[in-house]
């Protein structure tokens, strides 16, 4: 068992990160100023870097992976969209057909 995460641990060291994520680690903890309040920025900078980077990296993935919709895919998701429009719209005005009397009931 103690071989096993003894060889996981290893592997993990051995795992390169790339990219940004990669300069940012390294960067991080190596910054030496002689304010203290320098060391804080460099951590919000690095706060605000990391989850920016990670975004992006799942946008590039999202682009990928987008293929343009066939007719009936096309079609298919129009009607969806009619449908609730119609049925958002019938939703709508039998709220305000309700409410006309409700309010004149209270009002008058």
């Amino acid at each position: 068992m103690d071989q096993r995460l003894q060889r996981r641990r290893r592997a993990a060291k051995k795992k390169q990160k790339s990219g940004l994520t990669k300069l940012l680690q390294d960067l991080s903890p190596n910054f030496r100023f002689s304010t203290k309040y320098a060391h804080l920025a460099c951590d919000q900078l690095v706060c605000l870097l990391l989850p920016l980077v990670g975004f992006f990296r799942d946008s590039a993935r999202v682009i990928k992976r987008c293929t343009k919709p066939d007719r009936q895919e096309f079609r298919r998701s129009a009607l969806a969209i009619t449908v609730g429009f119609l049925i958002m719209g019938f939703l709508g005005f039998i709220i305000k057909l309700l409410h006309i009397p409700i309010t004149n009931i209270i009002m008058g």
